[in-house]
Order: C-alpha cells, then structure tokens, then sequence
C-alpha cells in the first residue's frame, strides 16, 4: 500500500459518498459484488489496478477527483481531470511553498526576494498581464516550476551541509515533520550532526521532501 492510513480511511469516506450519488448501494439493488466491481472499474478509469498502486500525490489527487467529477459537485476538480498539468502544478506549488520554504527560512534572510531571482533567472518568457510585477509561482507552468524546485532543493542541500545540519535537524528547527529512519523508530539516532545519520535520512526512500532526493530528479 502506497497510501498512508488517512488516505485510505479518506478514499473509503469519498467512495461511500460517490456510491450514493451513483447509487451504486445495496438499497438500490445492487448487490456487494457489483458494488466492488464498480470500485475496479473506477480504479481502471484513473490508471489503477488497485487501491494499493495509487501514489500519495497526484495519483491519490486523481482519484479523489474523479470521485467528485462523479458527483457533479466541483468544477475545477473538473478541470483538472482534463488538464492533468493543473494538478501538477498545484502539487509543485504546494511542495514549494510548505517544504522548501520554510527550510530555506532557516538560512537565507530574504527568501521571497531569493525566490524571485531564482524565477526571473529560469524563466525564459515571462507569463504575466502585466511585465513591470514580479513574478509569483501562480505564473509559472509545470516545467518551470520543475526547475524552480530543482533549483531551490539544490541550493538548499548546500546550505544545509555549510551549516552543518543533517536533514533531520533542519526539518526540526524548520518546525516540518520528519519521517527519517529515526524518526519512524526503526533506527537508532546517532551523535548529533554523525555523518552516518546524515546519509541515512538522505536515502531513506520514504523522505519523499528529502532535498538530496530532490537534487537528484531530473527535469
């Protein structure tokens, strides 16, 4: 299972919802193995074979989505199922804003100012009505805003390692939760700033915000 248990218990909540906008229940005659075959052909629908090979981000993202598409009930999420980028977007956005940024807080002064020169510099055509404003992550599209992150991870690897900070700490201080190896409990912590510690949250595969892990996705 990909998805974490509050996923999971959210798909279930969602799913009884879209059942009976759909009325895909037993109240309206439909037996428990025609309910389930209705989930798997949902499933099949959003690119799953089942509900333990959807990813947490935009997979999960997707699925809830055509959920709400089902019932009718949400526009934009309507609009994401056909322009999948939107989402994308949204994600990066997201994965920017609450988990690069406040660890950058921890060692640059001015991080907006930082972020905007980051932008001007990796955007070769400005998306904006007007030219004179700054630029803001809402103006950029996905492919930009891959590098953005790329960029800003890369950065911000090297400022943690000047600083002399593992992964783990800086996550603390960043006040974000951290879900390395020690953290879970399934490795016991080492002297504060051990190398050893360090590589071992840089690889930990479930560090998905890990910014070595960042470093080395290409674009």
């Amino acid at each position: 299972m990909n998805l974490s248990p509050a996923q999971v218990q959210r798909f279930w909540r969602e799913w009884s919802t879209t059942c009976k906008a759909m009325s895909w229940t037993r109240e309206a005659g439909m037996t428990a193995a025609q309910i389930d075959a209705c989930r798997k052909d949902f499933l099949k629908r959003c690119g799953f074979d089942s509900l333990t090979l959807v990813d947490r981000t935009a997979g999960f993202t997707k699925v809830l989505n055509e959920l709400i598409v089902l019932r009718g009930s949400s526009l934009p999420a309507a609009l994401e199922t056909v322009e999948p980028e939107r989402n994308e977007c949204r994600i990066l956005r997201h994965h920017i804003l609450t988990d690069l940024i406040p660890c950058l807080e921890l060692y640059v002064e001015d991080v907006r100012g930082y972020l905007t020169e980051i932008m001007e510099a990796k955007t070769r055509y400005r998306r904006v009505d007007r030219p004179t404003r700054a630029l803001t992550l809402m103006d950029l599209d996905a492919g930009q805003l891959r590098q953005v992150r790329f960029t800003l991870a890369a950065r911000l690897n090297t400022k943690r390692g000047q600083a002399g900070d593992t992964i783990h700490d800086m996550r603390l201080r960043a006040s974000l939760p951290c879900t390395c190896a020690v953290c879970r409990g399934t490795r016991v912590a080492q002297s504060n700033g051990d190398p050893e510690l360090d590589a071992a949250c840089t690889l930990d595969p479930e560090l998905g915000s890990s910014v070595d892990q960042e470093v080395g996705m290409p674009f």
